[in-house]
């Protein structure tokens, strides 16, 4: 049975084409330097660059991803906003 080649990003359990070293996902998401640093460190052998740029990029998704959850709407201020669309006041 063929191994499961899975993404370089920490967390992420997508599997991945056997040459790539990320998932579709997260090579949209991740800014170039940081998908090149990955790459380049793991075509060069240079575990603990590699190591470093693959935290560096769970880093980085999740402070994107950090905003979204904190503009979450509390369900006081969800109950307010039906009121209005419906007109009860």
């Amino acid at each position: 049975m063929a191994k499961a080649h899975l993404c370089d990003v920490p967390g992420c359990n997508t599997t991945r084409k056997r040459w790539q070293r990320l998932c579709e996902k997260h090579y949209a998401a991740l800014p170039g330097d940081i998908r090149t640093a990955i790459i380049d460190a793991h075509q060069a052998h240079r575990k603990a660059d590699w190591r470093r740029a693959c935290r560096r990029a769970a880093e980085h998704l999740a402070s994107v991803a950090a905003p979204a959850v904190a503009a979450a709407i509390t369900p006081q201020r969800a109950f307010e906003l039906n009121q209005r669309l419906l007109g009860e006041r």
